[in-house]
């Protein structure tokens, strides 16, 4: 008998082991803040998470679409590097990076218009290196254009990102 009630009280107490645990803690902050809940210091505001989220996922839509009409627009433009004073230029256009396939922005040249009394008195090196120099002035020429229309996107990010950390956008300068 005694060894029955010892194994009864054994395998009682190794299948709680097994047993879910029965807890009655409150549900996590998480799932309470999600639709705006009550806040640390302050009262609950009805849906303002998720709205908050919203309004923040909307103005990256419109940030994105902000991006894609520049990038077409500075993909429009013929941007032009020179070289030997002038005598050689190359137009560079800017290629927009096109994901997931090439996520890197380019340059593709798409002419090169040398002076032909210079092309007629200039040896091969010189004009290689005069080409070379060419083309870098474009690429320089086209990184600054881009740097600078990109500018405005930034400041909106910027916007964006200290309204998620609760903070207030920079100023404008």
């Amino acid at each position: 008998m005694k060894l029955s009630i010892l194994s009864t009280v054994l395998l009682i107490s190794s299948a709680s082991a097994f047993a879910p645990s029965i807890n009655s803690s409150p549900a996590s902050s998480t799932s309470l803040n999600l639709f705006g809940g009550k806040k640390e210091g302050g009262e609950g505001g009805g849906m303002g998470g998720m709205m908050d989220q919203l309004a923040m996922f909307k103005k990256a839509q419109e940030i994105a679409k902000k991006k894609a009409d520049l990038d077409k627009d500075i993909a429009a433009m013929d941007i032009i590097g020179s070289a030997a004073d002038g005598k050689i230029k190359v137009t560079v256009q800017y290629v927009p990076a096109q994901l997931p396939v090439n996520p890197s922005p380019g340059y593709d040249t798409t002419s090169i218009d040398i002076d032909e009394e210079y092309l007629a008195g200039v040896s091969s090196e010189d004009l290689s290196a005069a080409l070379v120099d060419a083309l870098r002035d474009g690429e320089t020429s086209a990184t600054k254009i881009v740097a600078e229309k990109y500018q405005s996107l930034d400041k909106e990010l910027s916007g964006i990102m200290a309204g998620m950390q609760g903070g207030q956008a920079p100023a404008a300068e």
